[in-house]
Parts: structure tokens; C-alpha cells; sequence
């Protein structure tokens, strides 16, 4: 899935300088300054046209409801909480349910194929997420 799309915090910290950036990160309780950090470097070592589709992304994600977006987050952190040897097939199967149309995704999600890859959870986790906005592709 590519890394998570840049929030307020990220974006906030990506344009303090140094030692603001770590004053910051200071009053964070030491495992999710930790988390921060790796993420914050995963961005910042990202591509420019990465960054910005990227925060493009979550500019479009700020414009769902709040309902919407606590149900992509809930996802995303299902998806997280997958065990490593799952989330390599979920996430490929992602990727290629997002590059379909929604005629299409339909169709391979009532597959047998799909549901014999799949367990129940997985399948909504996918249905779910291949639905989240994503610029440039069919949603």
C-alpha cells in the first residue's frame, strides 16, 4: 500500500525547522515519538512527486466526512494488525482491486478465486479499502 499519507502532524513537522521539530517530538510519549520519527523519515526520504501526491491523497481524504474517515482509519489499522504473512497477499490484492472499475472490482470480489484466497475479514478489509479515495485512480 505504500507509505500512510501525510496528516496534519506530519505535515506540521515536515516544514518546522530542526530544533523545533525535535522540541516537538519531545512531548510525545517515547513510543509514538518513535513511530513519528520513522514516519516522518519515510516521507521526507520520499520522491518530490511522491510527497505530493501523497499529501494530495490526504487533502482528499480531510474532505470526507468524519464517518468516513474513522471507518478508513479503522481499515488501515485492521489491515496494520494482519499478520506479516497476510499482509503481503492483502496488500498486492489491493492494489490491483484499485486499478479496477468498480463494474470490475465487483466482479472479482464475488469470484471464487477471490473468496478461496481470502478469509471473510480479509474480503471486507479489501472491499473497504479498495473504496478509499485515492487520486488519480478509479474508485
Amino acid at each position: 500500500m505504500g507509505p500512510p499519507p501525510p496528516n496534519g502532524m506530519m505535515e506540521r513537522l515536515s516544514s518546522m525547522t530542526p530544533e523545533q521539530r525535535q522540541q516537538a517530538l519531545d512531548r510525545l510519549p517515547a513510543d509514538r515519538r518513535e513511530k513519528v520519527k520513522r514516519r516522518l523519515e519515510n516521507f521526507e526520504a520520499l520522491p518530490p512527486e511522491e510527497k505530493k501526491r501523497l499529501r494530495e491523497q490526504y487533502q482528499e481524504f480531510q474532505k470526507l466526512p468524519p464517518e468516513r474517515q474513522d471507518e478508513i482509519r479503522r481499515s488501515f489499522r485492521q489491515f496494520s494488525e494482519l499478520p506479516e504473512d497476510r499482509r503481503r497477499p492483502v496488500r498486492r490484492e489491493l492494489m490491483h482491486l484499485r486499478q479496477l472499475s468498480p463494474e470490475e472490482r465487483s466482479a472479482r470480489v464475488e469470484s471464487e478465486i477471490f473468496r478461496s484466497q481470502f478469509s471473510e475479514s480479509e474480503r471486507q478489509l479489501l472491499q473497504d479499502l479498495a473504496k478509499s479515495p485515492v487520486p488519480g485512480r478509479n474508485n
